[in-house]
């Protein structure tokens, strides 16, 4: 039987795009340097526009997102609390009050967003800002005269389609009544309520084409106001490691999952693969580090693998341990779906190890020759990858780690992204004024 592969081509180059304007922001969102993924990279992009002259003004409640320890003093850095106490407080009374906490929380969301937007807008009286940047989030309202870019997590819905798509699997490994409850819910983020009002946000950002192409065919925004850019990552925390070690060849090919486990990241589909692989004689080990998310019942997932003793399984793990972790694997795996844009893919190649990623994975436009696209979602195609990757391993000059730094040193640059970003304001700012009466 033919299975194809999506072989991966040399990485593209990265224009570094830099404008010679200082904008002042106001600015809100996910940031947290202690955070993975999409806090981590904001905090990283901040520091890097900060240090490249923006005066940035921060708002938020500081019980839900402080910027200030990951910032430090840095020069244009101003922070505005916004704290909704009513709303607040009234979520934190009745949380654990079945259907009257879940409203709750909602109407606070609410009411937070709305004080975001008159806060920036009252501040906008005397500081005058070019541009309101929401990172993380889509712009949940406008300040009058103020273009609003958002860069965003992705395309909104992308978990709840894939509950959709597998609320038969969630029905064996969660049983029907919470299965119900997600397809529920699921439907519900699809539809008017649950969907964010776009219209809000003059230009998106978000990390990959993949991301880029939804919102352009299923939410019908304008190719004009979308645009692409990857998460910075910590290149000095995630590097290869300062004394190589050449692990033999004759060991197994150690295969690591890194994430929440949720049915978008396709578990299931990472270890039916393995045991594929397994079964027909091909010498792998697996960890996989990360907690079971929002459908209880995954773990059932890796109590059933076939294969317990070529299994690890890390709960969680201090982010600062995450680069000792990549160090010691031979290949990180993420077969999710939709995936906007996995940064444990990016900094396991900021580490220098070799990447398969899944059909619909958005890294797949950050890859080198020594990773793998996935042409489909079936085991098989994983298991024929895991083949691929232990051939490799075998010919001389596999374990060369430089064509995966090299990239992620090219695309993940902190201050190449950030130059890119002002880039991206400029253009928007500029284009506002030009249409603004």
């Amino acid at each position: 039987m033919q299975i194809d592969l999506q072989q991966s081509g040399p990485a593209k180059s990265v224009p570094k795009d830099r404008t010679s304007k200082r904008f002042r922001l106001a600015c809100t969102g996910f940031v947290s340097e202690q955070a993975g993924s999409v806090a981590a990279a904001n905090a990283l992009l901040l520091r890097a526009l900060l240090d490249a002259g923006m005066e940035i003004d921060f708002f938020s409640k500081p019980s839900f997102v402080d910027p200030r320890p990951a910032i430090g003093q840095r020069r244009g850095f101003r922070f505005v609390p916004a704290v909704n106490h009513y709303s607040d407080r009234l979520r934190h009374t009745v949380r654990n009050v079945p259907g009257l906490g879940f409203v709750a929380a909602r109407n606070d969301a609410a009411c937070y967003n709305r004080l975001l937007v008159r806060r920036m807008g009252v501040e906008h009286r005397d500081r005058r800002y070019d541009a309101v940047l929401w990172l993380g989030d889509y712009a949940q309202g406008r300040v009058n005269g103020v273009p609003a870019i958002s860069f965003a997590q992705g395309p909104p819905g992308t978990d709840a389609r894939s509950v959709l798509r597998h609320r038969a699997q969630i029905r064996r490994l969660s049983g029907w009544r919470k299965a119900l409850k997600w397809e529920l819910l699921a439907r519900l983020r699809l539809s008017g309520l649950g969907l964010p009002k776009l219209q809000f946000s003059d230009h998106i950002i978000v990390g990959s084409s993949v991301s880029r192409d939804c919102l352009a065919t299923t939410y019908r925004i304008s190719p004009h106001r979308l645009s692409t850019l990857p998460y910075p990552i910590d290149l000095e925390l995630f590097r290869p490691p300062s004394i190589a070690v050449q692990q033999a060849t004759s060991s197994p090919l150690r295969l690591l999952w890194l994430g929440r486990i949720v049915p978008r990241k396709r578990l299931d589909l990472f270890l039916d693969g393995a045991a594929l692989a397994l079964r027909d004689d091909e010498d792998v080990s697996l960890t996989i580090v990360g907690e079971v998310g929002f459908v209880h019942g995954y773990d059932k997932l890796i109590r059933e693998f076939g294969f317990p003793e070529r299994l690890r399984w890390i709960q969680s793990l201090p982010r600062e341990q995450v680069p000792e972790l990549l160090q010691t694997h031979d290949v990180l795996i993420q077969p999710s779906e939709e995936e906007n844009f996995g940064s444990s893919v990016a900094e396991a190649q900021a580490c220098g190890l070799p990447v398969i990623v899944g059909r619909t994975n958005g890294n797949a436009d950050y890859l080198c020759a020594r990773d793998l696209h996935l042409a489909d979602d079936r085991p098989e195609t994983l298991a024929l990858a895991l083949h691929e990757m232990s051939i490799r391993r075998r010919n001389a000059g596999s374990s060369n780690s430089a064509p995966s730094r090299q990239l992620a040193e090219a695309h993940f640059n902190p201050e190449t992204l950030a130059g890119q970003l002002m880039a991206i304001l400029e253009s928007v700012i500029d284009a506002h004024k030009r249409t603004s009466p």
